[in-house]
């Protein structure tokens, strides 16, 4: 596979990290599954609390990763479309910013989706005492 990565083609290569996405979306949901199995069961087992404890931990953080995306992305956004305004790009460079912003807008939206799916199938996390964060917004231009 680190061949295709180097020497397949932009569609080949595409398709491959689609491949490896769907993948670790399907690996996510089954985690987020277990997460609420543990935690109903750990209801009747005090063994499993601190399984569950483990897995809430885990939930804050693939949180805290998503809000981290959501960020950096936002500010690289930012700066492609600085750019883009300046006028000192060339009309190529131009159509290539304006292609990679529209590709940074798409990830930030897919992460947005999962960290929206991810809170909404753990809301009993949110009433735990954990620190509430703001959500974070695409800034869309």
């Amino acid at each position: 596979m680190h061949n295709l990565l180097e020497n397949g083609t932009l569609a080949d290569r595409d398709l491959y990290l689609m491949k490896i996405e769907n993948e670790i979306e399907s690996k996510r949901k089954g985690l987020l599954k277990k997460q609420k199995k543990i935690n109903e069961l750990s209801k009747n087992n005090h063994f499993l609390e601190h399984v569950r404890d483990d897995y809430n931990k885990y939930y804050l953080y693939i949180v805290q990763q998503k809000q981290d995306q959501m960020k950096a992305l936002n500010l690289l956004n930012k700066y492609v479309e600085d750019l883009t305004v300046s006028g000192k790009l060339s009309k190529h460079n131009l159509t290539d910013a304006k292609y990679e912003q529209k590709k940074i807008i798409y990830e930030m939206n897919s992460i947005k989706k999962n960290l929206d799916d991810i809170i909404k199938n753990n809301s009993f996390i949110l009433n735990s005492p954990i620190e509430k964060k703001e959500p974070l917004m695409i800034q869309n231009k």
